[in-house]
Parts: C-alpha cells; sequence; structure tokens
C-alpha cells in the first residue's frame, strides 16, 4: 500500500465504515424482519454511541 493510500484511508477510513454502518442499519430496518431488525438496532446504536463519545468528550487539540 502506497503512502497516499494509507494517508487516504486514515483520513476517510473511519467516516466510510460509519456511513456503510448507516445504510445497512437503516436498509436492515425497512426491508428486514426479525433478526435484521435486532441488526438494525445494533447498527445504529453503534453510531449513536459514537456520536454521543464525540459530542461529549471532543478531541483536544
Amino acid at each position: 500500500m502506497s503512502k497516499q493510500n494509507r494517508g487516504f484511508m486514515f483520513v476517510w477510513g473511519a467516516p466510510i465504515v460509519l456511513g456503510l454502518l448507516s445504510v445497512f442499519g437503516l436498509l436492515a430496518a425497512l426491508l428486514g424482519t426479525g433478526g435484521w431488525h435486532w441488526a438494525s438496532w445494533t447498527a445504529l446504536t453503534i453510531l449513536l454511541g459514537v456520536i454521543v463519545r464525540y459530542w461529549a468528550f471532543p478531541l483536544e487539540r
């Protein structure tokens, strides 16, 4: 992996993963039943946890 690719993933890796988790959670809630609803709740709870963590304890510069 080149240095440029490592920099790209360092900057955009977490937002891409959180975006995919969000899309998965929303689609699972809309299209699935049973276990899919549990997967949706889990995915969206993880996102909410990340939001609360960075809202309550912002990164110091």
